[in-house]
């Protein structure tokens, strides 16, 4: 049995916005990215399962934030299949090597409608988590609720480095 629903967008449509999307992470173009997204986009955040960023604008400041606390992007070849479409990147933040995957899912038009990002190993994504949020916070909230996004992640990165550096010993 078949599944209905909207038809798929064409292949080539998500190829061809997940070549624009690796070009704009690789340049740290927050406005390249804003053309690749449909305005009703949602963003799952790789930090929390309980903050989603929604709508164009929302989600092209983010990348903007995004880019400001990445270092030395670079992109792997995508794959894709339907309406979906995934590629990886290597990135540094604050000098901690940083694994990520995109997962995107586009439209008919093949704008981005859907987009998940999954980052590893624990050590990178705790050091994104006291780099990001401190600056979206101070951008969405006000500076002294980033100060205090920042005063919380930063020793919980601290500790999940350190234990990255002696806990494989036991191992």
């Amino acid at each position: 049995m078949a599944a209905s629903g909207p038809p798929a967008p064409a292949t080539s449509l998500v190829s061809a916005a997940l070549a624009a999307l690796r070009a704009a992470g690789e340049t740290g173009d927050g406005d390249a990215v804003a053309e690749l997204l449909a305005p009703d986009v949602v963003f799952h955040s790789p930090l929390t399962s309980r903050l989603r960023f929604e709508g164009k604008q929302e989600v092209t400041a983010l990348h903007r934030d995004i880019f400001a606390v990445l270092d030395g992007l670079t992109t792997t070849e995508p794959l894709a299949l339907g309406d979906t479409g995934s590629f990886s990147f290597h990135a540094r933040v604050r000098g901690v090597e940083l694994e990520a995957m995109n997962l995107v899912r586009c439209n008919e038009h093949g704008q981005i409608v859907d987009y998940t990002v999954f980052v590893r190993p624990l050590p990178a994504l705790a050091t994104l988590f006291a780099a990001l949020p401190p600056r979206v916070s101070a951008r969405r909230r006000g500076r002294l609720k980033g100060t205090l996004a920042a005063t919380l992640a930063r020793p919980l990165a601290f500790a999940i480095r350190t234990a990255d550096r002696f806990v494989p010993a036991f191992l």
